[in-house]
């Protein structure tokens, strides 16, 4: 896992839907992200692949608690595969 403000994650551009790609070490990052909020708790994480979103994302409640999810292919949303979630957990959307 890298956090988001890792000073060798580099963004060499944001593709025509506005989703980042990333270079780590200047290579096309593969792995995780994690972006954490000024009190320190994880807000998001984000599957890569060569550098696109390649998978899961994730958003945080401060409680821990899955906020939403999608998943990602080609830094494109898969369809049918976003949830969210309340902060007890209960789901409330989904397509």
């Amino acid at each position: 896992m890298i956090k988001i403000q890792n000073t060798e994650l580099e963004l060499i551009k944001v593709d025509g839907g506005g989703s980042p790609v990333y270079n780590y070490k200047g290579n096309p990052f593969t792995g995780i992200l994690v972006g954490y909020s000024k009190n320190g708790h994880v807000f998001v994480e984000e599957e890569y692949q060569n550098g696109f979103q390649e998978g899961w994302t994730r958003f945080f409640y401060e409680n821990g608690k899955v906020k939403r999810e999608y998943k990602s292919h080609n830094n494109l949303q898969v369809e049918e595969t976003y949830k969210e979630w309340d902060e007890n957990g209960n789901l409330i959307e989904s397509f």
